[in-house]
């Protein structure tokens, strides 16, 4: 799949091995590192980096079955949720793409909040609520995409009745306009 098909179609995500810092082999070192060890708000790294825009596309947004990995990542049970999958893109060109997860037994607010979010970016949400927390990151090595594919990272955040898995993937057009270094082939 190409970067120009996957700005219609999201990849496939099934099969991705997250894994704790410590078992990822081969991690890259130096600006990679400080990449996928963001705290902050990745898409408010990603706007300091624009020169002209940026700008979130949704690929899709639905309720689904989750991935069991997924399933697994948010200590859940149930495998029905809403996903939501979007590119972010820096300049016309695909930077990340990002797969969120939000079971269904989620209520309130904040699953409101998180469901109505339309094109902006979900970080808009859950960095300006003081109540949601972000649990540690798990890490996954280049190319697990359906799409060449960087470095992965994943995250859940969890407050307010809602816990959500968010998954942001790297792509090639980002490493290249920022030089980054320790680039796998692909």
């Amino acid at each position: 799949m190409s970067f120009i098909n996957l700005k219609q179609q999201p990849p496939e995500t099934a099969f991705i091995n997250w894994l704790p810092s410590a078992h990822l082999t081969g991690a890259p070192a130096g600006a990679w590192r400080s990449w996928l060890q963001e705290k902050g708000s990745l898409t408010l790294r990603l706007k300091s980096h624009a020169k002209q825009d940026f700008k979130v596309r949704v690929l899709s947004e639905e309720v689904t079955t989750a991935h069991e990995h997924e399933v697994d990542l948010l200590g859940c049970l149930k495998q029905r949720a809403w996903v939501r999958q979007v590119l972010l893109e820096v300049d016309g060109e695909p930077w990340v793409f990002a797969r969120s997860v939000m079971p269904l037994d989620a209520r309130g607010m904040l699953r409101h909040r998180l469901t109505q979010v339309g094109n902006r970016a979900l970080g808009h949400v859950l960095f300006s609520d003081p109540l949601i927390k972000r649990g540690p990151f798990v890490f996954c090595a280049p190319n697990q995409l359906s799409l060449p594919s960087l470095w992965g990272r994943a995250s859940c955040f969890s407050g307010q009745n809602v816990r959500l898995l968010v998954a942001e993937h790297f792509l090639q057009p980002m490493a290249e306009r920022l030089a980054l270094s320790g680039v796998p082939e692909v």
